[in-house]
């Protein structure tokens, strides 16, 4: 059964539309690559206390809604709930102006399978 480990918290990230990403992805019809979204919070996660000493163990879930334009902001929520085997699931839920674009579920652990 899973606690709730120590308490989340909403991080944004501005797509800058000088950012060269959007001259490949794509040509005429600009969107941020959804890896950005992931590595994004990913990047967040491990800079969270609940996360120090673990490494990304696991992508369990990842499901985009919505294309994140160049200019927006988008804003991921986490939240942090510990798992079996000393494990801990990052769930983050991507909002640009209030719509989810992204919903994005990370496994942090030790290093054994999962």
């Amino acid at each position: 059964m899973s606690t709730t480990a120590p308490p989340g918290l909403v991080v944004p990230l501005t797509a800058d539309p000088a950012d060269p990403v959007f001259t490949g992805h794509y040509p005429g019809f600009p969107i941020l690559p959804g890896l950005f979204l992931v590595q994004h919070v990913h990047r967040a996660a491990t800079a969270h206390p609940a996360v120090a000493g673990l490494r990304l163990v696991e992508l369990e879930r990842v499901r985009f809604r919505r294309p994140v334009y160049p200019g927006d902001t988008a804003e991921a929520a986490l939240v942090f709930e510990a798992a079996g085997g000393g494990d801990l699931v990052c769930t983050a839920e991507v909002a640009v102006r209030g719509q989810r674009v992204a919903g994005i579920r990370l496994r942090y652990g030790n290093g054994g399978t999962t």
